[in-house]
């Protein structure tokens, strides 16, 4: 059964990521365009639009429980009041001891059921092994890095019953899963070992039953899987190759927002050949998702 998409916002992202939903019945669907620097959202009710600058690359956005959001700006993360004011956060050159501004940038996080921020980094050149992943605590104040050797940090989310974490490293080809103990994270595991003609794994969410729906990158398509086993169980296609995230929006839960890209500076798209590239689509995938989990800080 094909799984129809709709253009949700045709305003064209360089690197669009990182889709929330927020508000009244979660209709305030907001998401970064990582590379031109923008914050930007469309409400699902009434189609009002908005948009933000930042002063720096911006991989990941997450509504506050109080208003504004959290950013992972490339020397952040920060938190923005709703009238624009930031405040600074401990960074990943502070935990790490090192400088490596230009080199390493956030690119994907989620807040946990239990309010803790996982956060990941990359390597702009994509090195496989220079990204690592962190978790930031409930109240903003202490990050601490959990691993090293990633090449991507990307996609994340956590079973209903919170027991499991899954997490993506793009360039492992794989979507693994840990247990999970109150922010802790143990036993990494292989859950879906990605073939190369799917294209690159890149963001996620899972879904009410567990399942999870997976963006990929060079692959024209998001992708459920159960996550249990692993095995595919639906494939929504899309016009366009770069396909990067997605979460769960509307009232019930039931839309799937679904961000793609033109591309990383120096590797963009054919725009004639995908004149959609970079816009916001939408689909019904038939299943009840999740609310997004906001920053408690």
């Amino acid at each position: 059964m094909s799984i129809l998409v709709e253009v949700f916002d045709s305003r064209r992202n360089q690197l669009g990521e990182g889709p929330t939903s927020s508000g009244a019945k979660n209709s305030h669907v907001q998401w970064c365009d990582i590379y031109g620097k923008a914050i930007r959202s469309r409400n699902i009710i009434t189609g009002q639009i908005s948009e933000y600058k930042t002063n720096e690359h911006v991989g990941f956005q997450i509504p506050r429980t109080k208003g504004g959001d959290i950013l992972g700006t490339a020397n952040g993360p920060v938190l923005r009041d709703a009238d624009g004011q930031t405040h600074k956060l401990p960074t990943r050159a502070e935990v790490d001891g090192d400088n490596q501004t230009g080199v390493i940038r956030w690119n994907d996080a989620k807040v946990s059921p239990d309010g803790n921020l996982f956060l990941g980094s990359m390597a702009y050149e994509n090195q496989s092994d220079q990204g690592a992943f962190y978790r930031l605590s409930s109240d903003g104040k202490k990050l601490e890095r959990l691993f090293g050797s990633v090449g991507i940090s990307n996609g994340m989310d956590w079973s209903v019953d919170l027991t499991r974490m899954f997490y993506i490293d793009t360039l492992s080809m794989r979507v693994d899963q840990f247990d999970y103990n109150n922010g802790q994270i143990s036993n990494r595991r292989p859950l879906v070992q990605v073939s190369e003609d799917m294209g690159f794994p890149d963001g996620m969410c899972s879904d009410a039953d567990d399942n999870i729906w997976v963006a990929f990158w060079m692959g024209s398509a998001v992708r459920g899987f159960d996550g249990k086993t692993g095995k595919q169980i639906a494939e929504i296609n899309l016009p366009v190759p770069k396909v990067t995230s997605c979460c769960f929006a509307g009232e019930n839960l039931d839309q799937l927002v679904i961000t793609t890209a033109v591309g990383n500076p120096g590797e963009e798209m054919d725009l004639d050949k995908y004149p959609q590239s970079g816009y916001i689509f939408i689909a019904n995938p038939g299943v009840n998702g999740k609310k997004t989990n906001l920053f408690g800080a």
